[in-house]
């Protein structure tokens, strides 16, 4: 039996770049290795679910099916996910493996550009897709050039997730994302972030990651109350840079926020971030390296039962 295995890392998403001249924003985002989206899916006559997500696995995996191979299916089983609404591209992550699977599963060639257009994903952010398809750091031009680098091996991020909810998305963050007007910008800080990158400047790098948070953050401050989604996570960011790292932010629309230090300083501040997250217990905190490739997808032939160990309830099942 033929299976895709498809595995992709998550992103944080470091802003929105305001352009010197042009007509549209440029973006930056960084792949981090943990945590990451791995499923399997084979061939099948109806299209079955199973695991985290079943729900909006199985209606990504409709819409498609429905426009470019009706009367196929698929069998899915996600092994592991990337927690949703939290600022870390699940999303993207979701649509573009169920597409790029498929498209390896039936042997369709599809361009991963086509599949994110029909999805409609990359169009908010391309960095935030350019990870996906990549890995390492995205940096996205206003002028439209695209810098995909692989960042120093010793660089991390430390990410801490409070236990917050926000509803910054569908319908209302399209809604945002339409009204939103550009900032423009004195100089060039895409290329001063590429710079940054080449000469592996981590406190330079960092500066400027901060800037474009502090930058998008009052891009969007009219929606979100401020630089930042909550209170919470502006304090949880200036905290972070007072107990040494090198850069921070919100990714996206959060609740995660960000922090930029090397490996070997990473446990003082993740420290330091788990007192300070202490005081109410609320909240999950994590340290991530920047990972080194984008989505891998790889098909093997298996008969063990991989269905082993998922109950029941959360399996959906279409019948054609």
């Amino acid at each position: 039996m033929e299976w895709v295995h498809i595995r992709a890392p998550a992103r944080l998403h470091l802003g929105f770049i305001p352009p010197v001249e042009g007509e549209s924003m440029g973006s930056a985002a960084v792949a981090i290795s943990e945590p990451y989206l791995a499923l399997r899916m084979r061939e099948h006559r109806d299209i079955h679910v199973s695991g985290p997500y079943s729900h909006e696995f199985f209606t990504l995996a409709w819409d498609f099916m429905e426009n470019h191979l009706q009367g196929k299916g698929l069998d899915i089983v996600v092994e592991s996910a990337i927690r949703r609404h939290t600022g870390l591209g699940s999303g993207t992550r979701m649509a573009m493996a169920v597409g790029m699977g498929t498209s390896a599963l039936y042997h369709m060639h599809m361009d991963p550009y086509e599949i994110a257009d029909f999805f409609g994903r990359g169009r908010n952010s391309r960095a935030g897709l350019e990870t996906l398809l990549h890995g390492g750091i995205s940096v996205v031009h206003p002028d439209g050039n695209i810098s995909n680098i692989h960042a120093p091996e010793d660089w991390v991020f430390v990410v801490a997730i409070p236990e917050i909810r926000h509803r910054f998305f569908g319908e209302r963050e399209r809604s945002i994302m339409g009204s939103v007007g550009n900032m423009r910008s004195e100089r060039d800080m895409a290329d001063e972030m590429v710079r940054a990158l080449k000469n592996s400047d981590v406190e330079r790098f960092g500066e400027i990651m901060t800037e474009l948070d502090r930058v998008t953050g009052r891009i969007f401050g009219d929606f979100q109350r401020g630089e930042n989604t909550f209170e919470i996570m502006e304090r949880l960011r200036d905290f972070g840079l007072e107990a040494g790292a090198y850069g921070a932010g919100q990714s996206s629309w959060g609740p995660a926020v960000y922090f930029l230090t090397l490996r070997d300083e990473a446990g003082r501040l993740m420290e330091r971030l788990r007192e300070f997250m202490g005081a109410d217990g609320r909240g999950s905190l994590f340290m991530s390296g920047i990972a080194g490739s984008g989505i891998e997808i790889d098909i093997h032939e298996e008969n063990a039962d991989i269905m082993q160990g998922i109950p029941g309830d959360n399996r959906i099942v279409y019948k054609s």
